[in-house]
């Protein structure tokens, strides 16, 4: 099997749109009064390799004789999904505070909807950030514009998606804004709810079915939790691919995909975005690109700017790995794979994470 098709077996395609015209007329009209002007919206595209989740609609909309770009994502329905439920609201309350609460570049939110009558399910809209994204599939160390770029270029926005990063895990989460978001919105506020909510994700996606890996990882990640250095924003799916950088390559546009955000140690979120670079470069059998830092450099960056320590980095890497393991091995069953499930190259290199621990 080639490498790619390792990655194909086990990684969900994007969500599809059952009736895309309908879909186009009712986002106009919502637009349309939203705006509190005629919109017309021509058509509707769905990217390819966008995520395991949300639906992603990009679209141009022209109103008052000017055009511009948007992004629309809807929440999945049907069967087979990669969470038990999604909160677009909380995502958006979120990501406007830190918008207003912090330098870190963030999408521009023009409006949410969380009545499914209109679209079938909820929705918010985003006008397009201008910029290029690392792809998902392939993985950036396999093909693509990072790939094709120099190594310094590759250096330069790896570090830039760091520094920003950085600016999240340091913001002020007791400033009023930031403050009454969190109390409005309900998710994860600390190691011990996510780690509960990880649980209790088990339970859900999986059934009578076993992935031994994660439930090793899990319980050790119960008996070993360590007292958290700081509670604070972690965005959760912080990885290259969930960045938009600058089509000059020289900093970053805009941090994306909230929906797995949480408060707690912020190490949890370079340990994700380390750990979703090894996993599909070395963790897939791809040799790394040039350019790119190794663990410790891209750790160390981190704790520089943020002032916080990365003593307990591999127990994060640890909890990275036995979440991303967790949902690969639920799309498993999803798409009618059970018999893959806890045996695909995630489970593997989560195994080799726990091998490293020290022996009892």
């Amino acid at each position: 099997m080639s490498t790619q098709d390792k990655v194909n077996e086990t990684v969900r395609p994007t969500p599809t749109m059952d009736n895309p015209e309908s879909i186009r007329l009712a986002l106009q009209d919502w637009m349309s009064q939203q705006l509190a002007t005629e919109v017309v919206i021509a058509e509707l595209h769905v990217p390819e390799g966008t995520g395991m989740s949300n639906v992603t609609l990009l679209f141009d909309a022209v109103a008052n004789g000017q055009g511009e770009s948007y992004v629309a994502r809807i929440q999945p329905q049907g069967e087979g999904l990669a969470f038990p439920s999604y909160d677009l609201k909380m995502q958006c309350v979120m990501m406007q505070a830190v918008a207003e609460s912090c330098a870190a570049p963030m999408p521009n939110i023009i409006g949410e909807e969380s009545d499914a009558g209109v679209l079938g399910m909820p929705f918010y809209i985003m006008t397009k950030t201008c910029g290029i994204i690392p792809p998902d599939l392939p993985p950036y160390h396999m093909d693509g514009w990072l790939k094709e770029t120099t190594a310094e270029n590759r250096n330069r926005v790896w570090m830039a998606g760091i520094d920003e990063m950085a600016k999240v895990n340091t913001l002020d989460i007791t400033q009023p804004l930031m403050a009454a978001a969190i109390a409005s919105e309900s998710f994860p506020k600390s190691l011990t709810e996510q780690i509960q909510y990880w649980d209790d994700y088990y339970a859900w996606g999986y059934g009578n079915h076993v992935n031994a890996s994660c439930e090793q990882a899990l319980a050790w990640l119960k008996d070993n939790q360590p007292e958290e250095q700081v509670r604070a924003l972690c965005w959760g799916d912080s990885r290259m691919a969930n960045v938009i950088f600058k089509e000059d390559m020289s900093g970053v546009a805009a941090l994306i995909d909230w929906e797995m955000l949480a408060l707690g140690d912020p190490l949890q979120d370079i340990a994700w975005w380390i750990y979703m670079d090894e996993l599909m470069s070395t963790g897939i059998g791809v040799e790394r690109i040039e350019g790119i830092p190794d663990r410790l450099q891209s750790a160390q960056r981190w704790a520089d700017k943020t002032g916080l320590s990365i003593d307990n980095l591999h127990y994060y890497l640890i909890f990275a790995a036995m979440r991303f393991a967790l949902i690969l091995g639920r799309m498993s069953i999803a798409g009618g794979n059970a018999e893959n499930t806890g045996g695909g190259f995630e489970a593997v290199y989560l195994q080799g994470l726990l091998d490293q621990l020290p022996k009892q």
